[in-house]
């Protein structure tokens, strides 16, 4: 029960963090591209079946149903298969982020740490 209120409490911030008009918290915050990026963008198009979009927004975005399907399933993974899972999944996210960081012509994953709040704060 844990997990599905985890789950929920996640889901209830971003739908207000939408709602207030702050898509991304990390982005507001710092100016700077999370490596989930496009991630609710590409799931839009997806829902519109438009799957070359969904792929421009984000070349994972297939990933966090298996992420959460095996958080639900964690007891029945042998933990060794499960740890290695997940640092597959990480190291594909890490490497999708650097490549679409290092992209300059990418207009979704950003570094303009002096448009975060933070910076305008700070400087």
């Amino acid at each position: 029960m844990k997990k599905v209120s985890l789950v929920l409490v996640m889901l209830l911030l971003l739908v207000l963090f939408e709602w207030f008009g702050l898509a991304c918290p990390i982005h507001f915050f710092t100016g700077i591209s999370c490596p989930g990026c496009g991630m609710s963008r590409a799931w839009a198009s997806l829902i519109h079946l438009d799957f070359s979009k969904a792929f421009t927004y984000h070349p994972l975005f297939i990933l966090p149903i298996f992420m959460v399907l095996g958080y639900f399933l964690r007891t029945k993974i042998p933990d060794g298969v499960y740890q290695k899972l997940l640092h597959l999944v990480l190291f594909l996210f890490l490497v999708v982020y650097l490549i679409r960081m290092l992209n300059p012509h990418d207009s979704i994953v950003v570094f303009e740490p002096e448009n975060g709040l933070l910076w305008k704060l700070l400087f």
